[in-house]
C-alpha cells in the first residue's frame, strides 16, 4: 500500500523527533555555548552596574547552568552566629527555553527534500532559535533576580532603571511563546512548497484554492 506524502511525513517525524531529543540532551552542554553567552554578554553589558560575571556551569544533576555573579551586596547569618557579605549569584537552567532546537531538527528531517536545502535551513534553524534561547534565559535571569531574590535585589534592579512588571512580560513570552511559536513558525515559512503538496493549496495565489484556480483559468 502507498501511503500518502502526509502519512510519509508523519512517520518521519516520529522517528526523527525522538531521536533528535536524545542527541540534544546528550550534547546539551554543547548546545547551551552560545545562548548562554549571548545572554551573558547582553546582561553584564545592557546593566554592568548590576551584572558583574556570568559563566555556563553544571548543576548536581549534570545539567548545564548560567551562573550570574551580580554587584548586589547581600548578608546573611553563618551556622556559627557571624554575620556574612557576599555578592549575590543567580542560576538559570538554559536547556528550559532550548528544546526549539531539537524540534525544528525533527521537522526538517522529515521534510523531504535535498540535502544542500536541509542544511541551510538547519543552520538558519540554529541561529534563530540560539537568539531566541538568549532572549529567554536573560529574561529569566532578570525575573530570578527581581522577583526571586530579595528586597535588596529587587531595589538593585529597580535602581538599575528596569521595570518590573516588563521583565515579567519579557520571562513569560520567552518562557511560554517563543520556544514553541519559533521552531513552527521559522518551519512552516521554509517548506511552503512542501506544505502546499500536503494541503492541495497554493498559498501563494490569490485566494489560495483550487476552486479559484480552476475558475480562473
Amino acid at each position: 500500500m502507498r501511503l500518502s506524502p502526509l502519512k510519509r511525513f508523519l512517520l518521519a517525524a516520529v522517528a526523527w523527533l525522538p531521536a533528535c531529543f536524545a542527541l540534544w540532551w546528550w550534547v546539551s552542554g554543547l548546545t547551551v555555548k552560545f545562548p548562554v553567552w549571548l545572554a551573558g554578554l547582553t546582561l553584564s553589558s545592557c546593566w554592568p552596574e548590576l551584572v558583574a560575571s556570568v559563566s555556563q556551569g553544571f548543576d548536581n544533576g549534570g545539567m548545564p547552568t548560567m551562573d550570574v555573579l551580580t554587584r548586589i551586596a547581600v548578608s546573611e547569618t553563618g551556622p556559627d552566629g557571624k554575620l556574612a557579605t557576599g555578592y549575590l549569584e543567580a542560576t538559570v537552567h538554559p536547556l528550559l527555553y532550548g528544546y526549539a532546537l531539537p524540534l525544528f531538527f525533527g521537522l526538517c528531517l522529515a521534510t523531504p527534500q535535498d540535502d544542500e536545502r536541509r542544511w541551510g535551513q538547519l543552520a538558519l534553524g540554529c541561529v534563530a532559535i540560539w537568539l531566541a534561547q538568549a532572549f529567554g534565559i536573560a529574561a529569566d535571569a532578570l525575573k530570578v533576580l527581581a522577583l526571586g531574590s530579595g528586597p535588596e535585589a529587587t531595589a538593585a534592579v529597580q535602581a538599575a532603571g528596569l521595570n518590573l512588571n516588563l521583565i515579567a512580560l519579557c520571562y513569560q513570552f520567552g518562557y511560554l511563546i517563543l520556544p514553541t511559536v519559533v521552531p513552527a513558525a521559522l518551519w512552516l515559512a521554509l517548506n511552503r512548497p512542501f506544505i502546499e503538496t500536503l494541503t492541495g493549496r497554493s498559498f501563494g495565489e490569490p485566494g489560495g484554492s483550487s476552486a479559484g484556480r480552476n475558475a480562473a483559468s
